[in-house]
């Protein structure tokens, strides 16, 4: 027989969780910020779950006996056998993690008053469970941004404030930072892909008491005890269809892994060792004779001049991509019944585009600044959803007007679900960030004048920057003596913009330890500055957009690799008879593609051009791989000019490399998106053959045709990949 239940002060709720220093930004002003405690209470012995409070209480409103017990269970509150920081579930590193339940109520029990639903002296609020409908969780991205949540009640008339958690202020916070550095078990894996802040803790504890369910459209929204309706209407896709990437099985994850976009990454580089090296590695004995004579050849090498990182690709991986290329062959263009499936099913050549689906496709024109200030409302909240404008950038792109604060969304320095006035004071603490890097190694004379990696570092910024887009007006050199200085030691470039640049790089390569330059960093770099022009948001968009872009440098090139393999798998599944030509001409390595694909065409297409691109890629409307069905889609569109005319490697490398500045960006993009339609119709009758499927051997000839790479282009979530440490024995870079 149970022990019956100790009654609760008079006046009194019992507290299941508590974290302090939680501000209501109500200005741009700091000083205007108020300061309180977020708490979850319990305010009758048997109020049921539905029941219990979430509060905010001002520092103000708390006496001294409140104030005692609320900062006491800050502190210890969670502490227990039976607890563990995270409520998720999920494990970290093989060690267990047991969630808080409402069983497991903390060893100490504290009281407090009980909390007002509402206060009209101060910005006091509360909620019970029962009467939240959804929650909006906005992370925290390092020094950059205070994580918050906000509540919002199943009445839609009421409205409560934002909720900051300032966890560099937080005494149970920073204690808990400190067991988090002592023993890693503690901290499963957060909503913010690892790096923990107060509002993790609040969502895991609230989740042992009600049921959370996050939407997949959108990011960081999720309901509260949501009924059927509540997630058809709020979550249409989890009825409609699958995921397609539920069940499959990475075997790349040593290469690649599925993460949340984050601000803060970096940016791997091919070092000045690797570069050094190219002539031994082509000159290898594993590297065969056809290989060694391709890196000799005029059309390689004008690749190759541009990207050492080309020719490192060539010599180490060319054959492997090769040999890759002819196992996927016999698993797709050598399955017939795959073929006799599609041509049955889609009909001849369905992989070809014909001129009536050209003719239905459109574009549409430019977001205007009229109309991306009309997406916001009075606030400067979004009114519409994130889909909605992603879905509008990706089909028109936008005017160039309205692409200094829509980059700065797009990028993710701006969180979509953002107040101007939050964004204000979300700007100043990204300058006062950026000066700290900059800052740091400005000041670091010993460092700049004795450590070889930082003069590596500095020779590879200043010649980059010297030949980067010399042409538009705002990166020209004041002076032709400027322009043909070749002295890399000098600092003075003779245009401020291009000091920009160089304090941009080195600055990254302070938030970034492991992480050196590399070739096409400038090029990534200078049209973020050209639109944003403003020095420390440049930085952080810059150091966004590395995010997906850092698998295309890592020292050892196994991000090129992976999507020049997936690449080529593309061709032999949309194109066959593409593919199976270039085969004959030993041009399936696809190697015209790597320049493209390693700083997303930028040598490729004029500088307006790249910029309209690249803002519609990183909608990841359709895929974050995007960038392959561009590809797919300059082939599809040379296809036949190439099956016709050239027959020889040389003959077909030196026709890719003369694309450059002849591609038409819309003709392309509307291409690639009915390419990707195609590719989504046929994976699809694939998986609906393949459940009907009686023999389990069919099932595995036609699964095969789909590998799991080919499979991830389905999915929007960016592709992430990181170097490598760099150790004091790293060679430079």
């Amino acid at each position: 027989m149970s022990a019956p239940k100790q009654p609760f002060p008079p006046g009194k709720a019992q507290l299941l969780f508590v974290k302090s220093k939680v501000y209501i930004h109500v200005t741009n002003s700091k000083k205007d910020n108020v300061p309180g405690y977020i708490v979850i209470a319990k305010p009758y012995i048997d109020s049921p779950n539905l029941d219990l409070v979430v509060a905010f209480i001002p520092e103000t409103d708390v006496g001294k006996e409140d104030k005692e017990a609320l900062d006491y269970f800050d502190l210890y509150g969670l502490d227990g056998e039976n607890t563990s920081f995270y409520g998720s579930g999920s494990t970290d590193r093989g060690s267990t993690q047991e969630l808080i339940s409402s069983s497991h109520l903390p060893k100490v029990n504290k009281y407090i008053t009980r909390p007002k639903m509402s206060s009209l002296s101060s910005y006091a609020f509360g909620l019970t469970i029962s009467n939240i409908y959804s929650i909006q969780i906005r992370p925290k991205a390092s020094t950059l941004w205070y994580g918050s949540v906000v509540l919002h009640p199943k009445n839609s008339l009421e409205k409560v404030p934002a909720l900051f958690f300032h966890d560099d202020e937080c005494p149970g916070t920073i204690r808990e930072e400190k067991l988090k550095n002592q023993s890693f078990n503690p901290f499963a894996e957060n909503m913010n892909g690892g790096l923990y802040w107060g509002g993790d803790r609040f969502i895991s504890c609230l989740r042992n008491y009600c049921v959370l369910e996050q939407s997949p459209l959108e990011k960081g929204m999720v309901l509260v005890n949501p009924t059927k309706e509540d997630s058809i209407n709020f979550i249409p896709n989890i009825i409609d269809t699958k995921d397609p990437l539920e069940n499959a099985t990475q075997t790349v994850d040593q290469f690649i892994t599925n993460a949340k976009w984050k601000v803060l990454t970096g940016l791997a580089s091919i070092t000045s060792f690797a570069r050094k090296q190219i002539g031994q590695v082509a000159e290898s004995n594993k590297i065969p004779e056809p290989i060694k004579k391709l890196l000799q050849k005029p059309e390689v090498r004008v690749i190759g001049d541009e990207f050492d990182s080309a020719n490192v690709y060539l010599a180490r991986w060319a054959l492997a991509v090769q040999q890759e290329a002819e196992k996927s062959r016999k698993l797709i263009i050598g399955n017939n019944y795959y073929h006799q499936l599609i041509k049955s099913e889609l009909g001849e050549n369905f992989g070809n585009l014909t001129p009536y689906e050209l003719s239905k496709a459109t574009r549409l024109k430019p977001v205007s600044s009229i109309e991306w200030t009309n997406m916001f409302d009075s606030a400067g909240r979004l009114q519409i959803t994130v889909e909605e404008v992603k879905d509008r950038i990706f089909h028109g792109g936008l005017e160039p007007s309205a692409r200094k604060e829509a980059w700065l969304f797009l990028l993710g320095v701006f969180p979509w679900d953002t107040s101007r006035h939050e964004r204000d004071q979300l700007i100043q603490s990204l300058h006062d960030s950026y000066n700290e890097y900059k800052e740091k190694w400005k000041s670091d004379m010993e460092r700049q004048m004795n450590d070889e990696f930082w003069k590596d570092q500095k020779v590879r910024i200043h010649k980059d920057i010297r030949r980067t887009d010399r042409d538009i007006e705002m990166f020209k050199p004041a002076s032709p003596e400027n322009e043909n200085d070749e002295d890399d030691e000098n600092d003075n470039f003779g245009n401020p913009n291009l000091t920009v640049l160089r304090d941009i790089l080195f600055s990254y390569n302070e938030l970034n330890y492991n992480l050196g330059y590399v070739q096409g960093m400038s090029d990534l770099l200078s049209p973020l500055y050209y639109v944003i022009q403003d020095e420390p948001l440049s930085f952080w968009a810059f150091a966004s957009f590395m995010e997906p872009m850092e698998r295309n440098f890592v020292k050892d090139l196994s991000g090129m690799k992976l999507q020049m393999q997936t690449l080529n798998e593309l061709v032999q599944f949309m194109i066959p008879e593409l593919y199976l030509h270039l085969e004959k001409c030993d041009a399936n390595s696809l190697f015209f593609f790597f320049r493209m694909l390693l700083v997303w065409f930028k040598r490729e297409l004029s500088f307006e051009d790249t910029m309209r691109l690249w803002e519609i890629l990183w909608t990841n409307y359709y895929s974050s791989q995007f960038v392959l069905f561009f590809a797919l889609a300059i082939m599809e569109k040379n296809s036949k000019i190439i099956i016709n005319n050239l027959n020889q490697f040389d003959q077909i490398l030196k026709f890719m490399n003369d694309l450059s500045g002849h591609l038409d960006v819309d003709d392309l993009l509307m291409r690639a998106e009915l390419l990707f339609l195609k590719f989504r119709q046929m994976v699809e009758l694939l998986d609906r053959k393949n459940s009907k499927a009686g023999a389990h051997a069919l099932r595995e000839t036609t699964e095969a045709v789909v590998s799991d790479e080919l499979r991830q282009l389905l999915s929007k979530e960016p592709v992430i990949q990181k170097e490598e440490p760099r150790t004091s024995d790293t060679p430079f870079g």
